[in-house]
């Protein structure tokens, strides 16, 4: 079989989930990760045979996307701005709008501070602020043992120093440290939206980092910021990554506990997405 031909096959099977763009690009995907052609050397080598063993290989492949496993689980990692994150089933696929939020972060110059990440998950806003940031202290936690375990192999692959800890921010924490940013991305999902949501993010990503357990939308956000008051030097900043349509409301949240200086920042797709405060130590 040629590589023309596999493409047109291949595509074939994917339009069942993807889009003919998104199909082609899982298909290149897959041909440089696992036959290591890359789609100049593709289209130079349109008539080029393939090996009965690797064409065995890339139908495996090509199997697993079909099951609709996300082809960032099916590759294993993802490449983001020099850094190499692992994952898996027990972490989100990382997504542009949070690497929009961590590029809006390290705009603030970050200098020596003492930066919190909650619910690090795959450990991405971590690693991108230490990887941009000047002798920055960063802590990192989840309530995920799987998640963690992921995130510490990512720092260790990608030679970067992040404290690690399994805490629970629902639950009520006093810790003496005190910190220069938080930032967390939350579960913010209700699960009444789960109609909306693909079937790909249902059956394969992690559900208690996506969806809220609750009655209310905003659980994580109200504990964060209750937090935040607290463990937030003054003039310390706290950033969220929001639902489009509750963004608002986190605005409000902060407001009422006596943040100052808030901004909403769009993501690249324009929509509300990011949002930032300043705590000028009123708590």
């Amino acid at each position: 079989m040629t590589l023309r031909q596999l493409k047109k096959l291949t595509e074939v099977k994917f339009l069942n989930i993807y889009n003919i763009n998104e199909s082609r690009s899982v298909f290149h995907l897959l041909l440089d990760e696992f036959l290591g052609i890359d789609t100049i050397n593709f289209h130079i080598n349109l008539e080029k045979k393939i090996s009965s063993d690797l064409l065995k290989l890339f139908n495996e492949k090509v199997s697993l996307v079909e099951k609709e496993i996300p082809v960032q689980y099916v590759i294993g990692y993802v490449k983001i701005d020099g850094l190499k994150i692992f994952v898996n089933k027990s972490v989100l696929i990382p997504r542009p709008e949070t690497i929009d939020l961590c590029k809006w972060i390290v705009q603030e110059q970050l200098n020596d501070k003492k930066i919190l990440d909650i619910g690090t998950g795959s450990g991405l806003i971590s690693l991108f602020l230490k990887k941009h940031s000047k002798n920055c202290t960063i802590h990192a936690w989840d309530i995920s043992k799987n998640a963690l375990g992921i995130a510490i192999k990512n720092a260790d692959q990608n030679n970067l120093d992040i404290n690690f800890n399994k805490i629970d921010i629902l639950k009520n924490h006093s810790f003496k440290i005190k910190f220069d940013l938080i930032v967390s991305n939350p579960p913010y999902v209700n699960k009444k939206e789960k109609g909306s949501i693909s079937n790909l993010v249902k059956k394969n990503e992690p559900s208690e980092a996506i969806f809220v357990d609750s009655k209310d939308d905003l659980l994580f956000y109200k504990a964060i910021i209750k937090f935040s008051k607290s463990h937030l030097n003054e003039n310390g900043i706290v950033y969220f990554e929001c639902h489009k349509e509750r963004i608002n409301k986190v605005k409000n949240l902060l407001i009422i506990n006596k943040f100052t200086d808030i901004k909403i920042k769009k993501d690249s797709f324009g929509i509300d997405r990011m949002i930032q405060a300043k705590n000028y130590g009123y708590a």
